[in-house]
């Protein structure tokens, strides 16, 4: 796909074709419905915006504004987004996805054993770290930096399957696995999951979290970070043939304001803006001093649900509000129609998208009273609380108008907004009844599904062993991580989410764009399957 392909004057859509994501990972797709029957009405095709006379240029500083403060540096500690933005120009992983395929990054080949427990990783030759480690990468430092992620559970489980990581070669390394762990090669793809050199960790202090400085082996390298001012990345000269930036340099401000940040685009302060909001989207597409990048479905929202918590326990409560959600109004008023009404993670042209056809639960306020009256009215008497933040208009806005729709259907509800970090905390420890959340898209479904659900992972939705199908859904998440056939494991979660359809555990809503401001003589973003810029792809014109 063409760097700033279909688009108009103003906009350029970053989005993964369905065709090219069959070969492994889902995709962000480009799905067009936002609500119960309508259509888009951002086009997804439109005018190409046309690369300036005489080519890419080299040179020049890229500014770029973000939505929030770094929460740390050390890639296997933080669990920031805008964190892993930085690392993953600093960093690398042994794989990574272009145009929906894993392609590799560190590793120049690799051999899956037929037991579906061992992975052999060739390496380049040719990769080597920044200063001022300034060697050459080899297979023992992935070995090291794969210990050091699985300590203290630094990654969760994700790499509890793993039983030996080790060096059968100066440039091979091999994994084994305890068990058959079928995500775990699209795993290899996560931003933190990058390979680092242990003289620098251990300069830096040694433990984790020390690692405030990254040494990478990537494009550009950290070159100096003062908090709540600026982060600056340097050009790396030595970085491997034919992948030195054309950028000098990148320079990263935050700029927590929506208001601010655009402000700054639109005045030539900054090149480029994370977190532009659909309000402001329109503004920056009529503006000749801009332009849009916007990457479809990079944020899915729902309305999570504590199954154990009365009276969302009953499945009929769960049932009658997912018909009384109106989808395409709230993607209308939280992100002005940049993003599509959503009844899954998985867009129509991901492999991992199931076709629920007619079983989709759309809005039908009248089915919605049948529900609650075939099962006796259990919401009588009741105020359902739908618990929010008023930093994220996606959820927000969820929460604002799904009070206004239940309403509509004779059901009192009330919204209570929190701060951030508290509503995240009460969404971990299971403090909620239901919340209007969202989470990024995730390469594997494992990543959806495992940790709401299954009782062995963090059962967010707490939907416990009285709940109905409750054991069929642990079953078929445990076969998805077992299962290595890909179309086996597409069949394992299309029944998983008839289930989910089925009995509401949660209540998918849409899939928000991810949109980025840009400076009209800023070029290079190329679209791919993760919501992280590749700055090395970038640069700058006249």
């Amino acid at each position: 796909m063409a760097e700033d392909s279909t688009a108009d004057r103003r906009t350029f859509l970053s989005a993964v074709g369905g065709a090219a994501a069959t070969a492994l990972a889902g995709c962000t797709g480009d799905g067009t419905p936002t609500s119960d029957g309508t259509s888009s009405p951002i086009p997804a095709t439109e005018t190409t915006v046309s690369t300036p006379e005489g080519g890419p240029q080299a040179g020049g500083r890229l500014r770029v504004g973000f939505e929030s403060e770094l929460t740390g540096l050390d890639p296997h500690t933080t669990e920031s987004v805008v964190s892993w933005v930085v690392n993953f120009n600093i960093c690398e992983t042994l794989i990574t996805f272009d145009e929906g395929a894993p392609t590799g990054r560190l590793a120049t080949d690799w051999e899956i054993g037929d037991d579906g427990r061992t992975y052999t990783f060739t390496l380049a030759e040719d990769a080597r770290f920044h200063p001022p480690v300034d060697r050459e990468l080899v297979a023992e430092d992935v070995v090291y930096s794969f210990e050091r992620m699985n300590q203290d559970g630094a990654m969760g489980a994700d790499l509890s399957a793993v039983e030996s990581v080790e060096a059968t070669g100066e440039y091979e390394v091999t994994f084994t696995l305890a068990q058959t762990f079928a995500p775990f090669f699209n795993f290899l793809g996560r931003v933190p999951w990058v390979v680092v050199p242990e003289e620098a960790v251990e300069e830096q202090g040694g433990g984790l979290g020390d690692f405030q400085e990254p040494v990478g082996s990537g494009p550009f390298q950290f070159e100096e970070h003062e908090p709540g001012d600026h982060l600056t990345l340097t050009a790396f000269e030595d970085y491997r043939e034919d992948g030195v930036p054309l950028l000098d340099a990148v320079e990263i401000t935050p700029i927590p304001d929506a208001d601010s940040r655009v402000a700054a685009l639109r005045s030539g302060d900054v090149d480029m803006v994370r977190g532009v909001g659909g309000s402001d989207a329109d503004t920056l597409r009529d503006d000749d001093r801009t332009k849009l990048s916007r990457q479809s479905g990079t944020e899915w929202g729902q309305l999570h649900i504590n199954c154990s918590e009365p009276p969302w326990d009953d499945p009929a409560v769960r049932r009658a509000v997912a018909h009384v959600i109106d989808r395409g109004a709230i993607v209308e008023a939280a992100v002005s129609g940049y993003g599509q009404a959503a009844w899954q993670p998985y867009a129509e042209d991901s492999i991992w998208n199931h076709d629920l056809g007619d079983s989709r639960r759309t809005r039908d306020v009248e089915r919605a009273k049948q529900i609650l009256e075939d099962a006796g009215n259990p919401l009588e008497g009741e105020t359902l609380t739908i618990k929010t933040n008023s930093r994220y208009s996606l959820m927000e806005t969820t929460a604002d108008l799904l009070v206004a729709n239940l309403a509509a259907a004779g059901i009192d509800a009330e919204t209570e907004t929190l701060e951030w970090a508290t509503q995240l905390e009460d969404f971990v420890t299971g403090n909620f009844g239901a919340m209007a959340f969202s989470v990024p898209f995730k390469i594997d479904p494992d990543r959806h599904y495992y940790g709401f659900i299954h009782p062995d992972g963090s059962q967010f939705n707490h939907y416990g062993e009285e709940q109905p199908d409750a054991q069929r859904m642990y079953d078929l998440l445990e076969q998805g991580r077992s299962e290595t056939d890909q179309e086996a494991r597409v069949e394992i979660y299309a029944e998983f989410e008839k289930l989910v359809n089925k009995n509401c555990p949660w209540i998918s809503v849409a899939r928000a764009d991810g949109i980025t401001g840009l400076g009209s003589n800023v070029y290079g973003v190329q679209p791919w399957l993760l919501p992280y810029t590749r700055y090395w792809t970038m640069w700058k014109g006249e």
